[in-house]
């Protein structure tokens, strides 16, 4: 089902500039954020009395991982601003899992430009399929349409069926997975994918790819206040590990022969890359299989690229891909594609002969240029935390001036909902300074430690004798007397009490953490 009608090269074709279109898998299709993305996104049905069906069928309701939130903002904003900052002008959320709660969020969000425009989309068949979609208008430069392919169950089915509905008409478009939190200038990246697809109609995409350290990496353990050893996930050789992270003047101790992870990189993550380098870094082979002893590259890109071919294994997916249209229309010829990477991308670059060669190139991001993707928890704390540390600029708490308190801390009381505006102070304390105006300071313990990185939302309370150390702190979060807060996330609503003490977990909306309780890293409290 290949995409006969879709435009060529030729631009003359086209009366005016094709608007820039980029696709959004807001779904991951993996288990990593179960716990979480499995239950009811219950903000979604805040101020809506006449949703009484969906607490007792949470089908469609479910928290997509978009919505999930990201130093008290929902990753979804994140992305979007990303996506408007690099020139485009209409986006495509596709989402299997949560698409009511996605689409309700989004539609209230965006409730200052209530115009939405029915755009009906010919399946080709007239069945009685929905082949429609809503734009919602985001903002004056951008607009949002949502895709629901509910029975998807991996990106292949999705991108098939986005092909089906024949709705991408820029060439290229941007395509991006759900999970990615980056400040990358798209636009040199864009300008040599197209003047690569000019001179050649087999170069159809173009990788972000960011340079990362490998494994095996020498890695040191901070001693923390609680002295365990085994902490591993925001030591300060890990930080210096990360190549966007500063010039620091710290000495270095002896190391220990650890074998750490890269902080970035997922623990399934054994990326092998062959790239011609004197060929604008074609990938000729994408190996991504951990378990894989050996890996083949045909002799045939020896024999033209004599001996130019890196092997390397020191770059991260960024997860951005810039396409043209002509990919989707693979995966439709392809109907067994399910993976776009460890399927699509390999067995594109593996290709030997030369009239099927579909070319894929890579991108290197800048020295500088910041990614980082939320695939697991481990990460998602990771991520969170260079951001605090400002290496993603100008995506840092302070700059959230645009978003309303009941997008950064899910506030169940929005009559009076305020702007939430955070100051950073020493040692990277952010602090929000907006609810000054409407009585909700927040109200730190005198005796209470704050180290950072850390972010405390608007209304929170915090009690005495407290510690509270590289963690973030959603909105109206108590937190009582002789607490130990470390390495955690507390999304909003939550209460903290005596004695407690959080080490690594993620404690969702509403929920009590009673007294004495000691929750250890990886837990997740709902």
């Amino acid at each position: 089902m290949g995409k006969s009608g879709t435009s060529t090269n030729d631009p003359s074709d086209n009366k005016h500039e094709q608007k820039l279109q980029a696709v959004l898998l807001a779904d991951t299709f993996s288990n990593a954020f179960h716990p979480i993305t499995f239950e009811p996104y219950n903000n979604a049905n805040d101020n809506t009395n006449n949703n009484n069906n969906n607490s007792s069928n949470p089908k469609g309701q479910e928290r997509p991982l978009v919505l999930c939130p990201l130093n008290n903002v929902p990753l979804l904003h994140h992305t979007i601003d990303f996506l408007q900052g690099s020139g485009v002008e209409e986006l495509f959320l596709l989402c299997s899992s949560g698409a009511d709660a996605l689409e309700e969020y989004i539609r209230r969000y965006a409730g200052g430009n209530k115009q939405q425009h029915q755009v009906h989309q010919g399946d080709g068949n007239g069945g009685d399929k929905k082949s429609n979609s809503d734009k919602i208008i985001w903002s004056s430069k951008l607009t949002i349409s949502m895709l629901r392919f509910t029975d998807c169950t991996n990106t292949g089915d999705a991108l098939r069926e986005l092909d089906r509905r024949n709705v991408i008409k820029s060439d290229p478009f941007i395509l991006m997975q759900g999970d990615v939190v980056t400040n990358v200038d798209l636009r040199e990246a864009m300008e040599g994918h197209k003047v690569r697809r000019k001179k050649d109609n087999a170069a159809i995409m173009t990788v972000l790819l960011q340079e990362v350290g490998g494994w095996g990496l020498d890695d040191d353990d901070d001693d923390d206040d609680d002295g365990d050893d085994d902490h591993n996930i925001d030591t300060e050789k890990a930080i210096l590990d990360n190549p966007n992270s500063p010039p620091s003047n710290d000495h270095l101790t002896p190391h220990k022969h650890n074998h750490q992870l890269p902080p970035l990189r997922s623990s399934t993550d054994d990326l092998l890359l062959a790239l011609d380098t004197t060929h604008e870094n074609r990938i000729l082979l994408w190996d991504s299989h951990p378990h894989n002893s050996t890996s083949s590259i045909p002799t045939i890109f020896f024999a033209e690229n004599s001996s130019n071919i890196a092997l390397t294994r020191n770059y991260l997916d960024v997860g951005i891909d810039i396409c043209s249209p002509d990919v989707l229309a693979r995966f439709s010829d392809e109907f067994d594609y399910r993976e776009l990477r460890s399927q699509f991308v390999a067995n594109c670059v593996a290709e030997e002969e030369v009239g099927l060669q579909s070319r894929i190139f890579g991108y290197i991001t800048k020295r500088g240029e910041y990614s980082g993707r939320m695939g697991d928890m481990r990460r998602y704390h990771r991520v969170s935390m260079d951001l605090l540390r400002r290496w993603c600029y100008p995506l840092v708490p302070d700059n959230y001036g645009h978003c309303e308190e009941k997008v950064v801390g899910s506030s169940r009381s929005s009559n009076n909902s305020t702007t939430a505006s955070y100051v950073v102070e020493r040692h990277l304390v952010y602090r929000d300074v907006g609810g000054s105006r409407s009585g909700k300071r927040s109200h730190v313990g005198r005796s209470t430690q704050l180290l950072g990185p850390l972010l405390l939302g608007p209304n929170n309370s915090i009690g005495e004798e407290c510690l509270l150390q590289r963690s973030v702190l959603g909105s109206n979060v108590t937190v009582r007397d002789n607490c130990s807060v470390v390495d955690s996330h507390l999304w909003g609503n939550v209460v903290v009490e005596e004695g407690a003490q959080l080490r690594g977990a993620i404690v969702c909306e509403g929920a009590v953490v009673r007294k004495g309780a000691v929750v250890e890293r990886g837990c997740v409290v709902g």
